[in-house]
């Protein structure tokens, strides 16, 4: 499968919601494409011009601002993980590659685990953001606790890929 990309210093994680501002003209091609045919984009992390092959497929779930010069603050979800095959060259404005989507290994969610994760994920938020800073609740957490706990849980950008690319 072939699909646009949109390499960033950030990892995304599935079913996690992201801030973006689009300027970049390419970018906002992306964007406006994407919105149109209602299509997914993948973001890859990029560090020191290195673009990690493990990234995760994203859809644009709200416009927030239009500014008159075509900038546009936009809300992202991520999708599924998937593995960066290859990149093609084409007569885009931006970068598209050849993805396969990665399968998690089903294993059993240990709860207590999860328990303790959740209680420390939320000392962290409070200490960090404040006591007014919203937790997370068991009812909060999708099929994969980590990716829910990860944005906030002071990971580095390093450990943040480790994590999207573990199988499991």
């Amino acid at each position: 499968m072939t699909i646009s990309l949109f390499p960033l210093n950030l990892v995304l994680f599935p079913f996690v919601r992201v801030p973006l501002h689009i300027f970049e003209p390419r970018y906002k091609d992306l964007m406006n494409e994407c919105l149109e045919r209602g299509s997914e984009f993948g973001i890859n992390l990029v560090v020191e011009g290195h673009m990690h092959p493990i990234g995760c497929a994203a859809r644009v779930i709200e416009v927030t601002q239009l500014y008159p010069d075509g900038r546009m603050d936009v809300i992202v979800e991520g999708t599924r993980r998937f593995r960066l095959l290859e990149l093609k060259n084409n007569d885009r404005p931006f970068a598209t590659g050849e993805i396969e989507g990665l399968v998690d290994d089903d294993q059993p969610v240990d709860q207590s685990l999860v328990n303790t994760c959740l209680d420390k994920y939320n000392l962290i938020v409070t200490l960090v953001y404040g006591a007014s800073a919203p937790r997370l609740s068991l009812a909060d957490l999708g099929a994969c606790p980590s990716y829910d706990m990860a944005p906030k849980s002071g990971l580095s950008i390093d450990q943040k890929q480790n994590l999207i690319e573990l199988g499991s």
